[in-house]
């Protein structure tokens, strides 16, 4: 291992530099976003070891994944990887070790019906602009709260201000993340904001719940293109949306193991992506739930999977074959920025 010291390193193992956990909840603090940070910094794969009854919170898997961090916790006879489920008696041998089935059973059922978001959204470099709305609107619309806090780290400690926030985010360009919190951190979302040649891009990934378990999935696909369309409405040049939805429990928190398999509800194509991709769109809506949102001229595409006719997984695929491959792939490319 590359000579590498900091107070939370624990041990070193190869290309691995190991902290070590026996918190019940495993937050994105101070000190674990320094350790992150820096031992990536230094080329390891930094490695977070937990309790097997441990909860991870949104913000701490995210950012483990961000970082190429491994997540590991102690079972018998060594290690598990929780996101391959491989194990192994030794911190190498669990992170390269060929992943098994997880056979294990979740400390309390899920509560809730969790929605996980990805939307973007480009700005002007306007000095009128504020930085935060549509993330009000996706907690509002789905979570039923507002934002009420934000900061770099867990927990977030700074009153949410959409005017202060965005002079903090100029202050701190090219690129600043922060985390932002709601509802009495039932709305948990990491906030990216980048500058751009001709702008700023502004990127929401966030979960919340949603829905109570049990409610109908049409019912959960309607909220979240309702959702959606109110993004595209909001801002002048919306990019791309999704919210997916999966079982998981109100406090946004979820236990040492594999994450439970999501389903698509909605996504968002924005603009330049629908007119990259250069289909006709009263001829798509014609076999396809979609709609029109934003501006009438420079259009977005809303496109809802509520699960009647077919599984939402399947109408997903069939509206993505309906665009086409290369289409797909040129927009993302090109299009899409």
């Amino acid at each position: 291992m590359t000579q590498f010291e900091h107070p939370l390193l624990d041990f070193g193992e190869g290309p691995y530099a190991c902290t070590e956990s026996f918190a019940a909840t495993i937050h994105f603090s101070e000190p674990l976003a320094d350790f992150l940070t820096a031992a990536h910094g230094a080329g390891l794969t930094p490695v977070v070891i937990a309790r097997a009854d441990a909860w991870w919170s949104f913000a701490a898997r995210f950012y483990c994944e961000a970082f190429g961090a491994r997540r590991l916790v102690w079972v018998s006879g060594g290690f598990m990887d929780l996101d391959s489920g491989a194990r192994g008696g030794t911190v190498s041998e669990a992170c390269a070790g060929p992943g098994e089935p997880w056979t294990g059973e979740w400390p309390s059922e899920p509560d809730a019906l969790q929605a996980v978001v990805m939307a973007s959204a480009h700005h002007s470099a306007s000095v009128e602009v504020e930085i935060g709305s549509f993330a009000e609107i996706l907690a509002e619309g789905l979570a039923g709260c507002g934002i009420s806090a934000w900061g770099a780290h867990e927990p977030a400690p700074l009153v949410w201000e959409k005017r202060r926030y965005t002079e903090y985010l100029r202050s701190q360009m090219p690129t600043i993340r922060t985390f932002l919190s709601g509802g009495g951190g039932v709305f948990q979302g990491v906030h990216s904001v980048s500058r751009t040649p001709t702008g700023v891009m502004e990127v929401v990934t966030a979960t919340m719940p949603v829905a109570p378990i049990g409610t109908p999935f049409p019912q959960v696909a309607s909220t979240a293109t309702d959702v959606l369309s109110r993004v595209a409405d909001s801002v002048s040049m919306p990019m791309i949306g999704s919210v997916c939805v999966m079982p998981g429990w109100r406090s946004g928190a979820y236990p040492s193991a594999p994450t439970p398999a999501i389903v698509p509800a909605a996504v968002l194509i924005g603009p330049r992506a629908v007119r990259a991709l250069g289909v006709d769109l009263e001829a798509l809506a014609t076999e396809h739930r979609i709609s029109a949102a934003g501006r009438r001229r420079l259009p977005s595409v809303i496109a809802g999977f509520d699960g009647v006719s077919g599984t939402p997984w399947q109408q997903a695929k069939s509206l993505a074959e309906a665009f086409g491959e290369s289409a797909i792939v040129g927009a993302l490319d090109g299009g899409g920025r």
